[in-house]
């Protein structure tokens, strides 16, 4: 399968600023050197704490974060040499978070999803129309609705209109941050099939970020898991939750509750997650894992590949 995006590298730190003289203080580790690869036509679920950096990764794959080191490259070309091209800002859009924040409240729901197209020189009325047509028939939204304004919509309502704002100019990359946790549990598996849909219809990639583990084995074809800032396993699917390697993906898949199937002990994580300002030395989830040892403590594991498609950050897999 073809790759559409390589990260090499990335690291994203944010400045600790005095209030007093504004002098740098420390820096917040956001992201640590991750590398990985996302294939064309695939929907890659990026899991982990709240706070370990998913949304800041997510953003740096669109140039939204400024300041990071290391490589992103999208169809073989370098985002950095390319993150104010138009092109590039039509083929990579982004899902928010949270609808009640990410649509204009002054704006009829037409000139939310107008907009993009003016921006990117699309300007006659009739083909305007038709986009917009298009895009509502595609998710769901009705077009009667169009002269309305998001605060007289529910949440599932302005979710689809920001998936619809994000499509409209027919991008191949999508970042999907959280794009349901802000919903009612109802209409949450409305829009993850809405966008299940629209990967298969479209050739969407999605990078899908979220907690919930259920949401992402049922929607994403592969995987990563992330910690503190790391990618300590990647791997397919089915692979990963079948066959789990990393004692942190152990433990949050022992929390996801199971029906029909023996449950197993849930397995405890022990500690807090430590500051990204001060990162422990050597493997950085060695100070909550219960099968720590002396080489945890000293020597950061390098990212190995066990399987095919099946890589994992751990001293327990190095020889």
């Amino acid at each position: 399968m073809e790759t559409l995006l390589e990260i090499k590298n990335l690291e994203m730190k944010y400045a600790v600023k005095s209030a007093f003289s504004g002098a740098a203080r420390g820096y917040v580790n956001a992201v640590n050197n991750v590398s990985f690869e996302i294939k064309k036509g695939e929907i890659l679920g990026l899991v982990g704490e709240s706070g370990c950096g998913k949304s800041t990764l997510g953003r740096c794959l669109l140039a939204l974060e400024k300041g990071f080191s290391g490589e992103i490259l999208f169809q073989g070309e370098n985002i950095l040499n390319i993150q104010n091209s138009k092109d590039f800002r039509k083929s990579a859009q982004m899902i928010f978070q949270n609808p009640y924040a990410s649509l204009n409240p002054r704006m009829k729901i037409y000139d939310i999803l107008k907009e993009p197209l003016l921006i990117h020189g699309i300007k006659d009325k009739n083909l305007i129309n038709q986009r917009i047509s298009e895009v509502c028939e595609l998710t769901g939204i009705d077009k009667d609705s169009l002269d309305y304004y998001p605060h007289e919509f529910s949440g599932g309502q302005r979710q689809r209109i920001s998936i619809a704002s994000a499509i409209i100019l027919k991008p191949e990359f999508i970042v999907a941050d959280e794009p349901v946790s802000a919903l009612d549990v109802s209409i949450r598996a409305q829009i993850i099939n809405l966008l299940k849909e629209l990967q298969e219809k479209l050739d969407l990639t999605i990078l899908f970020i979220s907690h919930d583990l259920s949401v992402v084995r049922y929607i994403s074809d592969r995987t990563a898991v992330m910690y503190l800032g790391e990618i300590v396993e990647f791997a397919d699917n089915e692979e990963l939750f079948q066959n789990p390697k990393h004692p942190y993906t152990e433990i949050l898949l022992s929390s996801v509750p199971k029906i029909n199937r023996e449950q197993k002990e849930k397995m405890i994580i022990s500690g807090d997650i430590p500051s990204p300002r001060n990162l422990p030395e050597g493997c950085k989830f060695h100070t909550r894992c219960g099968r720590v040892f002396d080489r945890c403590k000293k020597e950061n594991p390098k990212f190995l590949q066990i399987s095919d498609n099946h890589f994992v950050k751990c001293n327990l897999y190095e020889a």
